[in-house]
């Protein structure tokens, strides 16, 4: 009852929960931290195109990770720009592991991030959840299908002018384990900004 009880807490605060997310584009954030990770990501937003470079760390524990966040933007997209710099940085806690009561892993976090170009610059404080669950499948291989939930708080600045607004995003999507070294990532974005990613991800032994 206790672990269902937090589960139900956890899932009210949805909206005021994880991610470190620079721009609006698939956060890519796995449902559990990893001790160290390398993710390449292809992202297509609203007709532009951006190149996403994540590294994730574990802090120490088996339960918290940085994340930091590197990635270039070409103009087409929603910044309107001849090109843009990503740049953003994370904290992430695992909230709970999956059971046999709640069968959900979920990641709890927050994050800074910066776009910014010539015409175009953008501060975001995101936060959110990601929540899933592993299907062991054949060999080492398996899949999580995943939802991230995500609040931010926007300060935009443009030719035109200048304004904060918060927006709500929510990723939806699926990681696919190769090995346990390996994986590819799909996500889908919807809402304020609309977005949709690819990633292959890679995963070295980390510092522990």
């Amino acid at each position: 009852m206790r672990k269902l009880s937090l589960a139900f807490v956890a899932l009210l605060i949805l909206p005021l929960s994880l991610a470190a997310q620079a721009g609006f584009y698939p956060s890519f954030q796995p449902t559990r931290v990893a001790e160290r990770e390398y993710n390449f990501g292809l992202v297509d937003w609203d007709g532009g195109s951006a190149l996403l470079f994540q590294w994730r760390e574990g802090l120490g524990t088996a339960r918290t990770q940085f994340t930091a966040d590197l990635g270039i933007s070409d103009g087409d997209g929603p910044l309107n720009d001849d090109g843009a710099l990503i740049i953003g940085g994370s904290f992430h806690y695992q909230l709970m592991r999956a059971t046999a009561d709640l069968p959900f892993d979920m990641v709890l976090g927050a994050g800074v991030g910066i776009v910014s170009g010539d015409r175009y610059d953008a501060f975001r404080i995101p936060v959110g959840v990601a929540i899933g669950h592993r299907f062991p499948l054949e060999g080492k291989m398996a899949v999580t299908p995943f939802v991230h939930p995500r609040l931010s708080v926007d300060r935009v600045k443009t030719a035109a002018g200048s304004g904060t607004d918060t927006n709500i995003d929510v990723d939806l999507g699926g990681a696919f384990e190769i090995n346990e070294r390996m994986q590819v990532r799909v996500s889908a974005t919807i809402g304020n900004g609309d977005a949709f990613g690819l990633s292959f991800v890679w995963l070295p032994r980390g510092l522990r």
